[in-house]
């Protein structure tokens, strides 16, 4: 049996040079993003459920091809002749809520091309509505539900054996009387159960080159993007991808072993400068922590990596250790300011903690970048401003201040229902980027847009007249300046500078 496994380019025109694009696998929060036609996008994450599931079946017997369209900027005509092509026996891809509509057109395309060709779906939107996915889109064969490289092995063995379904959770498939669910399935443990995620098959199994995928927090390159953990034990109420994808389950590790290997196998293989670890949350477990720079330490790896966590967990002697054992980087998520809300948030966020970490960091040469989120559900006037606030006089290296999209699924979603706050269920418009899908109990959502615009020049500002954060971005503009090279540095920065100016920014 052949599969095929692909992550559509869904664009459109914007104007004579620009398109707008969509980042959806790889991505926990899905969004639109512009980019120069014919160019890559300056942000491009690496589809790991999408590797996971593919060394799987490879390990298991199957034949797996892979085409990640975003990262060939192949656009749907030359993914249909590549489908013509191999002419799998099943096409596997994820769905997201903003483009549920171009996925289920897609599954009809391919449907009408290859019609003995089984259409499965898995990712966040198919699994929220698996039943009326197969109700009403008859192209559609089965549907995945949450983590699903496992459900797919197991659909595949039985599709190859011409076994019953009902037994496989995880999987929504149409039965003789309609829809049937055969119920969610528990998480993949122990995670060292899955295989390495196969690399050699990405951007697509005809050119493989996992260095082409890239985010613009790393500081040299090549820059492999990893995992070393799944899921996260908060319970932050906007959260897509613990709440659907994982339905708020036990945070997993891979074992240090495994992940030190990996990263010394991506280094010999494909010359690897960083590694990104683009875990849900790489700092839950300190011990876990610890114990993989021990083993990078006993190995003698010489790379250079960085992470996404949080600073809940971090102590001074952890960073210490991080930055003896090659981190150059940490992003992490701080949501609010406001003690209020990080009481009913369901992250422990302690905001003096955030400051030390960012010391302790800065002190190492680890570069921080720290996320925060407006519009919470429990936010109001004063909560944003005290927000802001805080984000203003943290001495991070960068920040990120997002509005928050309520996405189905979600906790944030329900009470935004439950209170008749939802302005449309048009699925289109449930952009990880954008805003305007629901009205806001306590804000006005247009205000608040306007404050964080003003928030993030103060915070530069602010910046800009402190010596010390001027010399630590001299320091890394250099370090960067030799990682990445000037010409592919000056690119990113056009690109997104180009973004900015076309959203308005």
């Amino acid at each position: 049996m052949k599969f095929f496994f692909l992550n559509p380019l869904y664009s459109s025109p914007l104007g004579e040079k620009h398109e707008k694009y969509f980042i959806r696998s790889g991505s926990r929060w899905p969004h639109s993003g512009i980019k120069r036609r014919g160019r890559l996008p300056h942000y491009l994450p690496f589809p790991f459920f999408l590797a996971y599931a593919a060394a799987w079946l490879r390990r298991d017997g199957f034949a797996v091809a892979c085409c990640d369209c975003v990262a060939l900027d192949l656009p749907l005509p030359g993914l249909l002749e590549k489908l013509a092509e191999h002419k799998p026996d099943a096409v596997f891809f994820e769905t997201a809520t903003a483009t549920i509509g171009q996925d289920l057109a897609l599954a009809a395309e391919i449907k009408k091309l290859l019609p003995a060709a089984k259409i499965i779906l898995g990712g966040p939107h198919s699994t929220v509505f698996p039943a009326q996915t197969l109700a009403d889109h008859p192209a559609v064969d089965f549907i995945l539900t949450g983590e699903y490289e496992e459900a797919l092995a197991e659909l595949a063995a039985a599709l190859r054996d011409s076994s019953p379904l009902g037994a496989i959770k995880g999987l929504a498939f149409r039965g003789p009387s309609g829809p049937a669910d055969n119920g969610r399935r528990g998480l993949i443990e122990p995670l060292d159960k899955l295989p390495g995620p196969a690399y050699e098959q990405f951007p697509a199994s005809w050119r493989p080159d996992p260095a082409v995928y890239w985010d613009g927090f790393c500081q040299h390159r090549p820059a492999i993007q990893m995992h070393a953990s799944r899921g996260c034990p908060y319970r932050c109420d906007f959260c897509l991808w613990n709440q659907v994808m994982y339905s708020n389950g036990r945070y997993r590790t891979f074992s240090p072993a495994r992940v030190a290997a990996e990263m010394q196998a991506l280094q010999e293989r494909y010359g690897a400068k960083e590694i990104y670890f683009d875990d849900d949350d790489f700092t839950i477990i300190a011990g876990h922590v610890d114990a993989l720079c021990g083993e990078i330490k006993r190995r003698g790896l010489a790379v250079k990596w960085s992470c996404m966590g949080d600073a809940i967990n971090l102590t001074e002697e952890l960073v210490g250790k991080m930055a003896e054992a090659g981190c150059v980087g940490i992003k992490f998520g701080v949501e609010t300011g406001s003690p209020r809300l990080l009481k009913t948030l369901g992250k422990p966020v302690d905001l003096a903690k955030v400051r030390q970490v960012t010391r302790w960091c800065a002190a190492r040469g680890i570069k921080t970048h720290a996320t925060f989120s407006l519009g919470l559900f429990d936010d109001d006037l004063a909560s944003v401003n005290e927000t802001l606030a805080f984000m203003e006089s943290l001495d991070s290296d960068t920040i990120q201040v997002s509005v928050c999209t309520p996405f189905p699924g979600t906790r944030f979603f329900d009470k935004a229902d439950k209170a008749g706050l939802l302005i449309t269920r048009d699925w289109e418009k449930y952009d990880g980027k954008a805003s305007g899908v629901a009205k806001h109990p306590s804000l006005d959502l247009d205000q608040v847009e306007k404050l964080r615009s003003r928030a993030l020049r103060r915070w530069l500002l602010r910046r800009l007249a402190s010596p010390g954060w001027v010399f630590r971005q001299a320091r890394y503009f250099f370090r960067v300046l030799r990682g990445l090279g000037p010409a592919f540095m000056a690119a990113q920065l056009r690109d997104i500078f180009e973004e900015e100016r076309l959203l308005g920014g």
